[in-house]
């Protein structure tokens, strides 16, 4: 999923690349959103997995 800074739902996703790639379109087109928006990897159960990936965080990953 990715979330805005208010935990604010903006898309969901079945995988995670596709999240990625949504994220990087989203800061693409809208470089202000970078600091706003984080994706969050949920289990079967809706448990949070790992760490919540920042704009930041994807891009040093890339």
């Amino acid at each position: 999923m990715i979330l805005d800074s208010s935990g604010n739902l903006v898309e969901s996703f079945d995988e995670e690349r596709q999240a990625r790639a949504t994220l990087e379109q989203i800061v693409g087109e809208a470089p202000e959103a970078a600091e706003h928006l984080a994706l969050v990897t949920y289990d079967e159960h809706g448990e949070p997995v790992g760490d919540a990936i920042t704009f930041s965080t994807h891009a040093a990953t890339r």
